[in-house]
Parts: C-alpha cells; structure tokens; sequence
C-alpha cells in the first residue's frame, strides 16, 4: 500500500517562513491555496511576484492533483513558502506517483495544429520561475521553484 501523506522534509533555519500548510490535493483547494499564498507574500520583499505565484502555483497544483494521484484518487499536497536573500521559495510535497523516468516535463509548447488545450503548464512554469528542482523522496515528490526577487 502506497504512503500517501508524511513528514515535511526538514527547512533550513536561515529562511524565514512565511506559510507552510498541507491540504487535501483537490481542485477545489486551489483557490484556498492561491489566496492563503497572496496573504502570506503581502507586505513582504516577494509581494511583487503575486501573479507569477499564482499563475505557477496554480499549474503545478493541477498537475499534482491530475497525475500524482490519478491512480490513487486522492491524497495530501504540503506547501512551504520561504525567503532567502534575494530568492522565494516554494516546495510542494506530495505523497503520489512519481514522474515518469523521475525527471520534470521538457516544457514545450503543444504544436499549434493541434489546437491543444492542455501540455501549456510546464512551458508557464518554466518561464516564470528562475530555477526549478525535482526529487523524489522514499515514498514523497518535492517541487521546488524559485522566484529571483531582484
């Protein structure tokens, strides 16, 4: 039987935190998790980065929900957002399927004969973020973007 809710990987003291929560991984929690994201980066250095945060979160969310746990039906999504000299971070956890081959999505556009609805988020994501990071952890995948504050 698969884990599908853990402990945290532990933080870094230096970085101050400025929300960690875990809620169930729903589309219908997304917007719990854009608003509760807004407030924590209000008034902060990273309050300027509000809608690139909640463009890229809102993807990586979906993702999440729609393939970590396509095949278990539902589970847990942890988030923590912290800052660190001139760079925001957040890590998403969750407790579903890995990727496939353990590697992030390339992030190409879909072809636009097409006429794709969907395969944008990854392009998004990777242009709105400085840098990100994938690992898989046991039983656990940990999504880390970072935002560039300068």
């Amino acid at each position: 039987m698969q884990t599908r809710i853990g402990p945290l990987p532990a933080k870094k003291p230096d970085s101050p935190i400025l929300l960690a929560l875990c809620l169930p991984a729903l589309n219908v929690a997304t917007p719990d998790i854009l608003r509760a994201c807004i407030k924590a980066l209000a008034g902060s250095k990273a309050a300027p980065l509000g809608d690139d945060v909640q463009i890229v979160l809102a993807e990586a969310v979906n993702n999440i929900v729609e393939h970590a746990y396509s095949s278990l039906g539902f589970g847990a999504l942890a988030l923590r957002i912290s800052l660190s000299g001139q760079s925001l971070r957040i890590d998403l956890i969750d407790w579903g399927c890995p990727f496939p081959n353990l590697s992030l999505p390339a992030g190409h556009a879909p072809e636009p004969e097409t006429l794709s609805e969907g395969g944008y988020g990854w392009l998004l994501i990777r242009s709105l973020v400085s840098t990100l990071e994938y690992q898989r952890h046991a039983d656990s995948n940990q999504l880390s973007l970072h935002f560039d504050l300068r």
